[in-house]
């Protein structure tokens, strides 16, 4: 039997980017950083969506002393339709979670050690280990772990789940060099030599700058269960094995 197929939400992305800043202080002089930025869009087709974001990146609410933005790297991954929980899943209704994380934002930023964005979920709930209930997986948890965790069925969190692809086989370094060579007399002869700046590499190392198969929002009671719950609907599909992060959900906008 083949693997099963994911339903994705037809106009809805998360977007990650990784963006260069600089900005003249009066006192401090030119300051430059790395930093990571996150959004999810719906109601347009791709392309709108990444020259919305990327426009939003490179806005600056400082008038007087603009901040300047080069957008390095960007990556994109589209929703699966469906709002997964612990009591089945549903229709996505993006307008609703979008008011939800407005509400929630000024909450979750001031404690979210229960939510448990701290554990590493690809440990704690690996490929294919598919527990029977939130019991099951609560059992199989070290006891420094779940002691730290909401349980509690009446108090859920929206979480981010973001699949990640498989990270690229290294290269042969030899052919590495020899192509590099080829390359950048290319760009001479094409006189294409104006190359971005690299991401920092603490940023570049980020989850969050990973290429991406899918993304999804999971309602459950901590990370690790959203983990679970994303586990068991991919078990029978092509994502069943990638990695996933599991995070706060970031800002949800419209197109229109």
């Amino acid at each position: 039997m083949g693997a099963a197929k994911l339903k994705t939400a037809m106009n809805a992305y998360l977007f990650n980017a990784g963006v260069g800043r600089s900005q003249n202080h009066p006192t401090r002089g030119l300051q430059t950083w790395d930093s990571c930025e996150s959004a999810i869009l719906y109601g347009g087709d791709v392309d709108q969506a990444q020259k919305k974001f990327e426009g939003w990146c490179r806005s600056s609410p400082d008038q007087e002393n603009p901040v300047g933005t080069v957008i390095k790297r960007v990556v994109a991954a589209q929703f699966i339709e469906e709002l997964l929980t612990e009591s089945g899943s549903r229709t996505l209704d993006w307008r609703e979670m979008s008011h939800r994380v407005m509400e929630t934002v000024p909450a979750t930023a001031v404690d979210d050690f229960e939510q448990g964005y701290w554990v590493d979920v690809n440990q704690a709930v690996p490929p294919g280990k598919i527990g029977f209930d939130v019991d099951a997986v609560k059992r199989d948890l070290a006891e420094d772990i779940w002691s730290g965790l909401n349980w509690s069925p009446t108090k859920t969190f929206l979480f981010l789940v973001s699949v990640l692809s498989s990270p690229p086989t290294p290269a042969d370094p030899d052919a590495e060099f020899e192509s590099g060579e080829t390359d950048s007399n290319e760009a001479d002869e094409d006189g294409a030599g104006e190359a971005v700046p690299d991401l920092d590499a603490v940023i570049a190392s980020l989850p969050e700058m990973r290429e991406k198969e899918a993304a999804a929002l999971v309602e459950a009671r901590n990370s690790v269960v959203a983990g679970w719950l994303w586990r068991k609907f991919a078990a029978e599909t092509r994502l069943a094995a990638n990695e996933i992060q599991v995070g706060q959900c970031c800002g949800i906008f419209a197109m229109e």
